[in-house]
């Protein structure tokens, strides 16, 4: 197992305001109401841990056949076709150093470095889902809806 040096990744991170936490985790935590939950936001490991305080979170890598060489550009019509019958609201995509989110058409929603043609590889896709099984998640869920309307 690997250990982080979490001094090296503050010193490291493109976040001059909060080294904590790195831009494009932050952006894509921010747009699901997770970015004031975890501490550090520099790895797919702090984004997922942010993103699971509300919502259900988890690969459609198999879901929309996603190959090693596919780029973010080349997934686009497969994630709006996985949109439509998977209950899934947003994707999650970590390409080399950095993530960006998919919307339910394979526009990009938040990418922090956007590309005209965006070949970027694909390491992940991840969906993420409202958890309405987990009440405790259920009601966290409800209170960033009900700030997020007053704002």
């Amino acid at each position: 197992m690997t250990l982080l040096d979490r001094k090296k990744l503050k010193e490291e991170s493109n976040n001059s305001s909060n080294p904590n936490k790195n831009v494009c985790g932050l952006a894509v935590a921010k747009a699901l109401g997770v970015g004031g939950v975890t501490k550090y936001l520099h790895t797919w490991g702090d984004l997922q841990r942010a993103i699971r305080h509300i919502w259900s979170f988890r690969s459609v890598a198999s879901s929309i056949n996603l190959d090693r060489n596919d780029t973010v550009g080349s997934i686009r019509n497969r994630v709006a076709k996985h949109f439509k019958t998977s209950g899934c609201i947003v994707y999650v995509v970590w390409v080399e150093g950095h993530v960006l989110l998919l919307g339910p058409k394979g526009e990009t929603h938040i990418d922090t470095a956007p590309r005209d043609k965006d070949r970027r590889k694909v390491i992940k896709v991840y969906g993420v889902y409202p958890n309405i099984k987990n009440t405790t998640k259920l009601s966290r869920l409800r209170e960033y809806l009900i700030k997020s309307k007053e704002q």
